[in-house]
């Protein structure tokens, strides 16, 4: 979240130079982490935990969204400007870690799971915890494809509910969630080892980035 904290930094600081001296930053990306309580407990893996299952199904919780604070600073065609031109400003002074490395990071992971999904661990695994929920009555080939019954449906059913409550039970009797990861990790070592030197070059970038977010927020330099 360090990189929204400098951006609206510096988007604050640019429009009350440019005489908007009341805007406190409406209509900002609010800088604040993540809810990982709203992540889907389901996938490839199969369903984590009956307590949440019996809850929300393949729902994420809802949660609402946060409202803006603070007055308007301002509007019409000068302030518009204003503000794309402090938009830009900001994008320019942070800039970002290579692409290229990111793009490698996101390729590897992609082909983690890919080698994941096709493992003869995992696809027994995927096969006995198909067996479990065929017998328990609710037929499925994959975990992954389970959420997609309900996703259309603006609530949870006891349907969802039923279904869910099955998928984690049949994860646990199948150990389909502790082979997956398992088996992932192992090719995520492989590739973190093949491509170590590439790897290392972002890891440095990622540093430098983010040693330079900090001396954004401090104020001590671009």
């Amino acid at each position: 979240m360090k990189e929204i904290q400098a951006r609206n930094a510096l988007i604050v600081s640019c429009m009350r130079k440019a005489g908007y001296t009341g805007f406190g930053g409406d209509g900002l990306q609010a800088a604040q982490a993540p809810d990982n309580a709203t992540a889907l407990p389901a996938g490839a893996w199969g369903y984590l935990g009956t307590a949440v299952a019996g809850v929300q199904g393949f729902h994420p919780p809802k949660r609402a969204l946060p409202r803006p604070t603070g007055p308007a600073a301002g509007s019409g065609e000068a302030y518009d400007s204003a503000r794309v031109d402090c938009d830009r400003q900001a994008a320019e002074r942070i800039g970002s870690p290579s692409d290229p490395g990111t793009e490698l990071v996101g390729r590897l992971f992609d082909e983690s799971i890919a080698a994941t999904g096709r493992d003869t661990r995992v696809t027994a695994a995927t096969g006995e915890w198909s067996a479990c929920m065929t017998a328990a009555g609710f037929k499925a080939d994959a975990p992954a494809a389970l959420p997609d019954r309900f996703r259309a449906a603006p609530d949870v059913t006891p349907a969802e509910r039923a279904t869910a409550l099955a998928d984690a039970d049949c994860t646990g009797r199948s150990n389909l969630a502790g082979i997956w990861f398992a088996v992932l990790a192992g090719y995520q070592r492989q590739l973190i080892d093949r491509n170590a030197q590439a790897l290392t070059a972002q890891k440095e970038a990622v540093r430098a980035q983010d040693a330079k977010l900090a001396r954004l927020l401090a104020g001590d330099g671009s």
